[in-house]
C-alpha cells in the first residue's frame, strides 16, 4: 500500500508502464526522440485522451490522460492532464519544447474531499523531462518539484524523477510492431514533517514513434509494482461526454 503522504501524488506517480513483447535495446536512436515523446498531429487542437489500463492488477482503476500540443510565435508547448473516469482532474502539467529537450514549466495537483475540490501548486526546482535528439544510455533527463501536500496535514514533499534513455526497441500495440524507445526511470520521494522520510523506486517507460507513452512500470517494492499500458485513444469531446463532472 502507498502511504498517505503519496496522496494525491500517489495517483500521479502510479502512471507509467512496461509491456514489451519483443525488446532488444540498441546503442542509439537515430531519429529525434521528440517524435516518440509526443504525437504532434494527434495532440494538436483539442488533443486526444489516452486510456491506460493496469497490466497486473485489474482492480486498479484506468487512467485517462488528455494530451495536447500547441505551437505559436511564443513557442511550442506540450500540455497533459490526468483525469479519473468521472472527469475529476488529478494533475495538470505544461512543458516547453525546445530543440534540445522538453522543459517542465508547471505541474499542479488536485484532490477532492468533503469540502470540495482543492488544487496544490508545486514549485519546479529542476525542469528537464525528456531529452531530444540522438541518444544513448548516458542520456539522462531530470526534473524535481516541491509542494505542500495539504491533503494530509500540510506535509512538505520533494519529488525527483530521472529518465535514462536506453535505446530503441519494438513494442506491440493493436497487433502492430512499433518502433519505440526504452527508458529506465528512477524516482525519489522525500516527505518532511518532524524529519525526512525517503521512498525511492525504479521503473521503465516505453514511448512509441508518433504515439507517445504506451507503457510504464513502477516497482515500488519487491512485492508491489504498478504496471500500465495504453488500451485505447479517445477524442477529447467523446471523453467529456462520458464524464460526470464538467472539465
Amino acid at each position: 500500500m502507498l502511504s498517505n503522504t503519496l496522496r494525491p501524488f500517489g495517483l500521479v506517480i502510479v502512471s507509467i508502464l512496461i509491456g514489451f513483447s519483443s525488446c532488444a535495446d540498441n546503442e542509439s536512436v537515430s531519429l529525434s526522440t521528440e517524435d516518440y515523446y509526443l504525437n504532434h498531429v494527434a495532440f494538436a487542437g483539442n488533443g486526444v485522451v489516452y486510456r491506460y489500463e493496469s497490466v497486473n492488477d485489474m482492480t486498479l482503476p484506468d487512467e485517462y490522460w488528455h494530451y495536447r500540443y500547441s505551437a505559436g510565435r511564443r513557442g511550442n508547448y506540450f500540455h497533459s492532464t490526468m483525469y479519473l473516469q468521472n472527469g475529476q482532474i488529478v494533475q495538470r502539467t505544461k512543458e516547453r519544447l525546445t530543440r534540445e529537450m522538453s522543459q517542465l514549466l508547471s505541474l499542479d495537483l488536485t484532490y477532492t474531499d468533503e469540502r470540495g475540490i482543492h488544487e496544490i501548486p508545486t514549485q519546479v526546482l529542476d525542469n528537464q523531462t525528456f531529452i531530444f535528439g540522438p541518444i544513448d544510455s548516458t542520456t539522462t533527463a531530470k526534473h524535481v518539484i516541491s509542494y505542500w501536500d495539504t491533503s494530509v496535514d500540510s506535509v512538505r514533499v520533494v519529488f525527483n524523477k530521472e529518465r535514462i534513455l536506453l535505446g530503441s526497441m519494438e513494442y506491440e500495440y493493436n497487433g502492430q510492431l512499433l518502433t519505440a524507445i526504452h527508458v529506465r526511470t528512477k524516482e525519489l520521494l522525500e516527505t518532511e514533517t518532524e524529519g525526512f522520510t525517503t521512498s525511492e523506486w525504479e521503473g521503465e517507460e516505453i514511448y512509441a514513434q508518433d504515439i507517445g507513452l504506451v507503457y510504464y512500470k513502477k516497482t515500488i517494492s519487491p512485492v508491489f509494482a504498478l504496471e500500465y499500458r495504453l488500451a485505447e485513444t479517445l477524442p477529447f469531446s467523446f471523453f467529456q461526454s462520458k464524464t460526470t463532472e464538467p472539465n
